[in-house]
């Protein structure tokens, strides 16, 4: 069997599409996986699962994390596995929850719910705490954080309650907005979560499907804060298990995730949206049947990636198999799956390219004055630590980032953890 899925894969990879008027592009079925490992290091058989499927992304859970430097060295493992470099932005990108409060998977000491942050009613407070969770997550080599929660905070809820800001849809809206502020500032990319509004089902999608059963103003104001959010180019949205008779009357017991009324029909077309959308965790009891046949309902239904938390290897080889069959027999899913890929593209390229590497320490800058002629001039020795970039330095140093490459002999802006760079400064 193992043999058969190989070689479906491997006569599937073989298929290029052109993208642009030059440029082939191949599709590769992985892509359209972000999925979980079980453990803190990387083991032969993990190695050999990412080298054959090639996902997209890797969501890091609680299991994955204990300490900044463990997390570090299994992202670099898992980057050099898959694309043979460590640099940020190639795949598979790493995602986490950090949303804080009980969602607070880099185990930070300090992570506020929303709901907390909401009640004190500080916008600055909100994208400062943000920019930590940025920090904690780029210093472990994450590239995506699955936040904010846009949902609004209605009593009784069983599934968002204090991850909600407020169950006001405006100021809802505005806290959230400068959370992706706060985690777009230290360049990570934020995900909002979970369209089309979880927080007045009753239900717990973890548990069992949850339904929106909303009209009129009160749907309005639930799909507000995704609305603006839209509005704003978000990197990413996440959908959810929820279904909405009133946004898809044909199929009323269809979450989100498998309803094109609501991904196609709202998101993309309604709302002219072509960022990047993927699924909550298909394995949550919301949703039920063959795992590969939600994927793929999942695909055609217009999501970019579907999230896979349960590790098990033999099932999402039959997965990225099934896709790549379901491919070669319709040209037309195989066109979504293009047009998922540039969108993958586009997310990835927006994350700065920084080399990843295990041994990365702490960035340390030394001074050492010096007198090149007229005036005196400092360089200064610069450890290269995760989430440095060159604009970034320039601004600290009061430099630009052509002086910076000059002086240090490079042709372009990529930098590696660990590389000391010099750079002057008056």
């Amino acid at each position: 069997m193992k043999v058969f899925i190989q070689t479906a894969i491997t006569l599937f990879l073989l298929q290029s599409i052109t993208c642009g008027a030059a440029q082939a592009q191949k599709i590769i079925p992985g892509h359209s996986l972000i999925i979980a490992l079980p453990g803190k290091t990387l083991l032969a058989q993990d190695r050999d699962l990412l080298k054959e499927i090639q996902p997209g992304g890797v969501l890091l859970l609680g299991n994955n994390i204990s300490n900044r430097q463990q997390t570090l060295n299994l992202v670099a493992a898992i980057k050099r596995t898959v694309s043979g470099k460590a640099f940020s932005g190639a795949l598979p990108l790493i995602y986490v929850d950090q949303e804080g409060g009980r969602v607070n998977r880099l185990r930070l000491d300090n992570a506020p719910s929303a709901s907390s942050l909401g009640a004190e009613g500080s916008e600055g407070k909100i994208r400062d705490t943000a920019i930590a969770y940025a920090r904690a997550a780029r210093e472990r080599g994450i590239e995506v954080v699955i936040a904010p929660v846009l949902d609004l905070k209605v009593p009784g809820s069983r599934a968002i309650g204090d991850r909600a800001f407020s169950d006001d849809p405006e100021i809802a809206w505005l806290f959230g907005k400068r959370f992706m502020d706060g985690i777009l500032q230290e360049g990570l990319l934020p995900v909002v979560k979970h369209f089309p509004g979880h927080g007045a089902a009753i239900e717990d999608s973890h548990v069992q499907l949850a339904h929106l059963n909303l009209t009129g103003q009160a749907l309005e104001d639930t799909l507000l804060p995704f609305k603006n959010a839209v509005d704003a180019t978000v990197p990413a949205v996440l959908v959810g298990h929820i279904a909405c008779p009133a946004l898809d009357p044909e199929f009323p017991d269809t979450p989100a995730t498998l309803s094109r009324a609501m991904v196609t029909g709202i998101l993309r077309e309604q709302w002219g949206y072509d960022g990047f959308i993927m699924t909550d965790d298909m394995n949550m009891k919301a949703v039920k049947g063959a795992l590969e046949d939600l994927v793929v309902r999942s695909l055609r239904a217009g999501c970019d990636a579907v999230i896979i938390c349960e590790h098990n290897p033999a099932l999402l080889r039959k997965i990225v198999r099934t896709i790549a069959l379901e491919a070669e027999n319709d040209p037309q899913f195989l066109d979504m799956l293009r047009q998922s890929r540039q969108r993958l593209d586009r997310f990835s390229s927006r994350i700065f390219p920084v080399d990843i590497q295990p041994e990365a320490a702490t960035a340390v800058a030394t001074q050492t004055p010096r007198q090149p002629g007229s005036g005196q001039e400092t360089i200064i020795q610069h450890k290269v630590a995760a989430g440095d970039t060159l604009s970034k330095l320039a601004v600290r140093y009061g430099t630009t980032t052509e002086t910076i490459r000059q002086y240090n002999n490079k042709n372009s802006d990529v930098i590696g953890i660990g590389e000391t760079l010099h750079i002057p400064g008056n």
